[in-house]
């Protein structure tokens, strides 16, 4: 009985962490196939610490930007999540890459489109 509890544990790990995996391979290869359309753009939009700060949501008229990885992306589509009084409100119109690095930027890199360089 030990046994096959056991086995069904060991089982059930190979399972999660193999769809672990396929995940992360699929979301890396999205990212990059996006990096790659933006790089063979013959028009690059590049963004300085002050060019983003713009785009950080307090103006409804203009869209929300924040760069992650060296990228930047534009998150206007939540809206709710980065304008002022959302949860993510903090993340925008800035360099996230710090805070995104634990939770989220695999979220970000997969949701939403990457329409410049940010530069320091």
């Amino acid at each position: 009985m030990k046994k096959k509890i056991l086995f069904a544990l060991i089982m059930i790990v190979l399972i999660a962490s193999s769809a672990f995996t396929v995940y992360h391979v699929f979301t890396e290869r999205q990212a990059r196939a996006k990096i790659s359309a933006l790089e063979s753009s013959p028009s690059i939009s590049f963004f300085t610490a002050a060019d983003l700060a713009r785009y950080d949501g307090t103006d409804p008229i203009l869209p929300i930007y924040l760069a992650l990885d060296g990228y930047v992306y534009d998150v206007t589509a939540g809206s709710s999540f980065y304008a002022v009084g959302g949860d993510y409100h903090y993340l925008a119109g800035r360099d996230s890459t710090t805070d995104l690095q634990i939770f989220g930027g695999d979220i970000i890199k997969r949701k939403y489109p990457i329409i410049g360089k940010y530069v320091n």
